[in-house]
């Protein structure tokens, strides 16, 4: 009796898969056809008649958003699904160490084997670079097994991870000579040793085309070794004998990824249960998957898509949308709407966009989420508003925004010829175009009001386009970073943002809580008020906690870490977001990592220690963490803060002209402010006077309206003989702002020098030699250079060079007028 479609494994292949056990990442990679998913769910199989826990992940396309859906969807219904359910595929160092913390802590405590089939199909760096880390982290009871027509990771990373990454390649999977002849005998072939050497010479092994050679013979009692395409083959062996029902019935099997029976005979459009059954049980090309649903090998599938693009038009227009109403009987909108659009079925292409509120869209429907508006007929867009809606959800997150203008014509005209609306309905509807159109006003605090007490006033409940859960402050660790748009504008943002935000708290359910009092703290700040800034920060701070606005919280942080530096204080809170030691929750965002990296860069640049700078805030390689776009202008001059404080003055000027431009699109007045000011300090720091003195009279016509002297007055190291000379000239508002920022540099650095000598007085002394020591505490005493010199028979010369040595070690500003003061504070602190 023939068995052909019994599946062979060798004692050989079964031995190799045993390793499998043990390893922490095993990789399967050979071309297609020589057995990789089969191998690999065989050894999974075993697995679970153990009990042992098994996760499947197919990947069907190259998006890494859909990959990321697979591995939400892989680990549903468990506590770490539901935590990575509130993260996207993280994209930078820090996205990847709070997954890679959520992986340690909520990871079952059970071995788990984790599959990933059909790599070779993604082209995303993000993905190899997260399954990397992954296995790098080498959790002791995850086992990941990936499997791909190519390489995965390349030879380096291969040699990081060594003995914890296993690998199967062609060889290993192709079959033997001798293990031929016992896959042909237990298939019932009786094939003698010349058919069998040919055989293995002319398929080198291949699986698949040993099957299809064996599928042909039993047919033919002839082998095809001189075909030249394996999908030829294909359709020669399994497609064309085929009756025309079944014929049909496979061509529908490869369309979709996967598929049921009863899917098929749905979108075939007749009964025929039988036929389906018959191509199951004759054809190893077609998988049946954990989900219990089915699935063509991808030689196959090809074979038959192939086959199917030569159907006439309009039958193949009829399957699609077969296809695509199957998906929306089942519920799965997102999985329909493309095959409805492929079958013209614009009403059940509307009816399922709007079952998609919280859509995350495939990749695929970017491309068509605009045709499939234009190609609508009219008469049933305007049945559809709220799918329009929605789809002007997506352009703006997509920044399509031209498209978008022109949707929100539809989309008026849509709901002014739906007369079955009620007059409720059409309100809430327009509602929520005014929130839309509100994104488009970022960032006039007014120009967005104005749109959000429309929306309240038009909406019955809370509109469905915000969310409370989303980063309020687009990832920036400053307000007024994201809102100061002119120069002279300051107490104007503050009043906007005090009477403008709470409309919107009411609208949004305190989305954003406590911005208006953080403004009106970061406001007194940036004038040098240091002591009227407490209450409304400790207000902001309030509202923030109260209300889950954990974006505001870090906001507040930045200003209190910046506030103690003048007074003397260090902050803890410095030094629990350098070493990220949060309480990390499932919901927490990882975006919010790089905004505390940027709140720790930023302060320890003005403390004078760029060693504990977070390297992606400098490295300038073009793989900087995500924060969105809009708060990009704040990264910017945190960076060249962090630049600075490295001595990296030509770095900076180099990157200057690009950082400045990114602040222009939504006018970052703030930020230009200290891009201005930071380019004066690095000319300062290069020796070139003139520029200096030109951009710093720039950077003091931009700060003396408002009297923002924070930005200069945190400069004061380098910039201290200017603004003397600025200050010292012919009285006028810049001479006045010269003369604030002197007073409050000075306020600074007494207050860095007190944080310097508190904090790291023990370990700089350590540091220091004998003789270093002897001299610092006779300078701490008030000692000349001479007297030192005389005292240790030394030349005055020498002195001046040890003591240059001291302060570098202690930390001492160089710069500063009271070096000596300092040296004195930091023996009796130590």
């Amino acid at each position: 009796m023939k068995r052909l479609n019994n599946l062979y494994y060798s004692k050989r292949i079964k031995e190799l898969l045993a390793e499998l056990q043990t390893a922490g990442t095993t990789l399967v990679v050979a071309p297609m056809g020589y057995g990789k998913t089969l191998a690999v769910q065989y050894f999974l199989q075993e697995q679970e008649r153990c009990g042992k826990r098994v996760l499947r992940q197919s990947i069907y396309g190259a998006g890494a958003e859909a990959f990321w859906q697979g591995v939400c969807h892989s680990w549903q219904n468990t506590e770490l699904g539901a935590a990575l359910l509130q993260q996207s595929l993280p994209a930078d160092a820090n996205a990847k160490t709070l997954v890679l913390e959520l992986f340690r802590q909520l990871l079952p405590q059970e071995p788990v084997y984790w599959f990933i089939d059909d790599l070779h199909l993604l082209e995303s760096s993000e993905v190899i670079d997260f399954l990397f880390a992954l296995s790098k982290a080498g959790f002791a009871d995850l086992h990941l097994l990936l499997v791909s027509r190519g390489q995965i990771f390349d030879g380096s990373r291969l040699l990081e991870l060594g003995r914890k990454v296993f690998c199967l390649d062609k060889h290993d999977l192709a079959l033997q000579r001798d293990e031929l002849a016992e896959y042909s005998s237990r298939c019932g072939l009786q094939l003698t040793t010349q058919q069998l050497d040919a055989l293995h010479e002319a398929c080198e092994g291949w699986f698949s085309v040993t099957y299809l050679n064996f599928l042909n013979y039993d047919r033919y009692q002839r082998f095809c070794l001189d075909t030249g395409s394996v999908y030829e083959m294909i359709a020669n062996v399994l497609l064309r004998p085929l009756p025309s029902e079944q014929q049909r019935l496979l061509l529908l099997m490869g369309q979709p990824e996967e598929f049921t029976p009863e899917q098929v005979a749905y979108a075939y459009g007749t009964s025929c249960r039988e036929s389906v059954g018959r191509l199951l049980e004759c054809n190893a090309f077609i998988i049946r998957l954990a989900n219990g649903r089915l699935r063509c090998h991808h030689m196959l599938k090809q074979a038959t898509r192939h086959a199917f693009g030569l159907l006439p038009e309009a039958e193949q227009q009829m399957y699609f949308r077969r296809l695509g109403q199957w998906y929306a009987q089942q519920k799965e909108y997102e999985e329909a709407l493309d095959w409805l659009y492929r079958g013209r079925d614009f009403d059940g292409l509307l009816a399922a966009v709007q079952q998609l509120r919280d859509w995350s869209m495939h990749p695929q429907h970017r491309q068509h989420l605009f045709d499939w508006l234009c190609e609508c007929p009219p008469e049933i867009l305007w049945q559809y508003p709220q799918a329009v809606l929605i789809i002007m959800r997506r352009m703006f997150s997509l920044n399509m925004v031209p498209e978008m203008l022109q949707v929100k014509e539809w989309y008026v005209t849509a709901l002014e010829r739906n007369t079955a609306l009620s007059q409720r309905e059409r309100d809430n509807y327009y509602g929520e175009l005014e929130v839309i159109l509100s994104f488009l006003a970022f960032n006039s605090i007014t120009g967005m009001s104005e749109h959000h007490r429309c929306a309240y006033k038009l909406l019955s409940g809370a509109p469905q386009t915000l969310s409370k859960q989303g980063i309020w402050t687009f990832g920036a660790p400053s307000v007024l970073g994201l809102y100061l748009r002119t120069g002279c504008s300051l107490r104007q943002t503050v009043e906007d943002m005090q009477e403008c935000m709470p409309p919107y708290y009411l609208l949004s359910g305190w989305h954003g809580a406590g911005a208006a009092e953080l403004t009106e703290a970061e406001a007194l700040l940036l004038q040098g008020r240091i002591d009227e800034m407490d209450m409304p920060l400790q207000k902001a701070y309030y509202q923030a906690e109260k209300h889950g606005q954990e974006c505001i919280t870090i906001c507040c942080d930045f200003l209190e870490m910046q506030r103690d530096l003048f007074r003397g204080v260090y902050s803890s809170k410095a030094d629990a977001y350098s070493r990220h030691q949060w309480q990390l929750q499932p919901w927490k965002q990882s975006m919010l990592l790089n905004t505390a990296d940027m709140c720790a860069g930023f302060y320890y640049a003005l403390l004078g220690k760029p060693e504990y700078i977070p390297s992606w805030l400098t490295d300038g390689n073009g793989q900087q963490p995500s924060v969105l776009y809009p708060a990009r202008p704040c990264r910017n001059y945190i960076s060249a803060q962090c630049l600075l404080a490295q001595g990296q003055y030509t770095e900076l000027l180099v990157r200057w002209s690009d950082w400045e431009q990114e602040c222009r699109p939504y006018s970052n007045f703030l930020c230009l402010l200290y891009l201005q000011v930071q380019r004066a300090a690095a000319f300062a720091g290069r020796g070139d006077v003139t520029s200096c003195r030109a951009s710093l009279k720039q950077a003091l016509a931009m700060a003396e309206a408002d009297k923002l002297v924070l930005p200069l007055a945190q400069n004061i190291a380098l910039l201290r003989p200017y603004l003397e000379q600025e200050a010292q000239g012919e009285y006028s508002a810049a001479a006045a702002a010269a003369a604030a920022a002197l007073h409050l540099g000075q306020q600074m650095e007494a207050g860095r020098g007190q944080i310097m000598s508190a904090r790291f007085a023990e370990a700089g002394l350590q540091e220091l030699t004998e003789q270093e020591l002897q001299i610092a505490q006779l300078a701490a005493a008030r000692h000349t250079n001479r007297e030192i010199a005389q005292r240790l028979s030394l030349s005055e010369g020498t002195i001046k060079q040890y003591l240059n040595k001291i302060f570098a070690k202690l930390q001492i500003d160089a710069a500063a007028k009271n070096k000596r003061h300092q040296l004195e504070r930091f023996f009796s602190n130590s």
